[in-house]
């Protein structure tokens, strides 16, 4: 596991975890419900891991959707900038920025994902 990785606060946890596999090609590692929340999730992209779990705001989990905007936002490098930006969209994810080339070289787009969490997805360099 990475030094720091993102732990989402989703408003809809069964529903994200199927958006990041579609989108992103996300595997589901361990997963723990309580009822039909997701209390944890581990997800694996790559060889990188996050985790994710749906709102329960008494334990100050909330989701962007509750506060009206996310505050933070995801890197996600990928061999395909172009390939895996147009998976997330066809997933449900809301076009920011669309890919394109930066001053460096680098395939680059910016989207919202249906939970609200907003991702750069980057090409590998």
């Amino acid at each position: 596991m990475a030094t720091i990785s993102p732990y989402l606060t989703v408003d809809d946890g069964p529903a994200a975890l199927e958006f990041y596999a579609q989108a992103f090609g996300a595997e589901v590692v361990e997963r723990y419900d309580d009822g039909d929340q997701v209390a944890h999730a581990t997800l694996r992209v790559g060889d990188a891991v996050f985790f994710v779990s749906s709102e329960f705001p008494g334990l100050g989990a909330v989701a962007p959707a509750t506060v009206g905007a996310s505050t933070v936002a995801v890197v996600l490098t990928v061999p395909d900038a172009d390939a895996v930006y147009a998976a997330a969209v066809l997933a449900g994810a809301r076009a920011d920025r669309p890919v394109a080339t930066d001053g460096g070289g680098t395939r680059s787009g910016w989207l919202v994902d249906p939970s609200g969490h907003r991702w750069n997805v980057r090409g590998a360099p």
